[in-house]
C-alpha cells in the first residue's frame, strides 16, 4: 500500500467503498494544491465521517480535484458511545469547547436551552450552527477521525430528551459519580450554562433517573466544563 501524501486527511461524505468518487470543495482543492503542494495523482486519506477511512487517488476535475477511493484503510461500524448536551452560551462562547470536543471521539453534540440560558438578543442560531459545524469538520481532519462529530440544532432541554429517549442520561453535578453507563453503551452527558442547572431541572434529572458525573470541588466555567467532563470520561474508559 502506498503511503498517503503527507498523510493529508479529507472529508468525503457519501464515500462508501472502493471506486466511489468525491469532488473536493474549491477551498479544499486550493489548500491541497497551494498550501500542501499535493500534485494531482498523489494519494491522500479521506474519511466519510460515518466510520470509514479510505486511501484515495486524486485527479484534476475542472477547477477542483476529484478523490477516488482505492481501498478501505479503517472501518468503525459503531459510532462513539459518548454524546454531549451543551447548554447554549452567550455569543460565541460555545466555539472554544466545541473546537476541542470535536477532536475527540464524540458522536453528537446537542445544543439545549435551559432555565439559566442567557442568549444575546437576536442571536442567529443558523449562523452559530454553521460556525460550530465548521469547527467539527476541522476537528475530524485534525484528529484524523473516522466519525464526524454531529452538531444538532438547539432545542429546549425537555424537548431534546423527548426526541432522544434511548440515550442513557448523565448530568454533571457536585458530589460522587453515580449511574454511569458501561463501556460501549450510548449515553449523553448534560452540561449546564453559567450558574449550572436550576433546582427545578435538577429535580427533573433525578426523576428521570439520570446518572451524575462529578467534575470535582472547584468551580469550572461553562466553556471549560464540557472538555473537563470528556477528559474524565476518557480516563474512565467510557469515551
Amino acid at each position: 500500500m502506498e503511503k498517503p501524501f503527507n498523510e493529508s486527511w479529507f472529508h468525503a461524505p457519501g464515500m462508501n467503498g472502493p471506486g466511489d468518487t468525491f469532488l473536493l470543495p474549491g477551498a479544499e482543492a486550493h489548500h491541497l494544491r497551494t498550501v500542501l503542494r499535493v500534485p494531482a495523482g498523489a494519494r491522500v486519506t479521506a474519511s466519510n465521517g460515518t466510520g470509514s477511512v479510505f486511501l484515495c487517488d486524486t485527479a484534476e476535475s475542472g477547477d477542483t480535484l476529484e478523490l477516488t477511493a482505492l481501498e478501505i484503510l479503517q472501518t468503525s461500524p459503531a459510532p462513539p458511545s459518548l454524546n454531549l448536551a451543551l447548554a447554549l452560551l452567550k455569543g460565541r462562547d460555545l466555539e472554544e469547547p466545541v473546537e476541542g470536543l470535536s477532536q475527540l471521539e464524540i458522536h453528537r453534540i446537542f445544543l439545549v436551552t435551559t432555565d439559566h440560558t442567557q442568549e444575546v438578543k437576536g442571536q442567529d442560531h443558523a449562523k452559530l450552527l454553521d460556525r460550530l459545524r465548521a469547527k467539527a469538520l476541522v476537528g475530524l481532519k485534525q484528529a484524523k477521525k473516522a466519525w464526524l462529530t454531529e452538531i444538532i440544532e438547539p432545542a429546549a432541554l425537555r424537548d431534546w430528551r423527548e426526541a432522544w429517549p434511548d440515550l442513557k442520561l448523565v448530568v454533571t453535578a457536585p458530589g460522587a459519580d453515580s449511574g454511569l453507563p458501561g463501556p460501549g453503551n450510548p449515553y449523553a452527558v448534560a452540561v449546564g450554562p453559567e450558574g449550572g442547572f436550576s433546582e427545578r431541572e435538577a429535580e427533573w434529572f433525578a426523576v428521570h433517573g439520570a446518572g451524575t458525573l462529578s467534575l470535582g470541588n472547584t468551580r469550572i466555567r461553562a466553556t471549560h466544563a464540557p472538555v473537563v467532563a470528556a477528559g474524565k470520561l476518557m480516563g474512565l474508559g467510557l469515551a
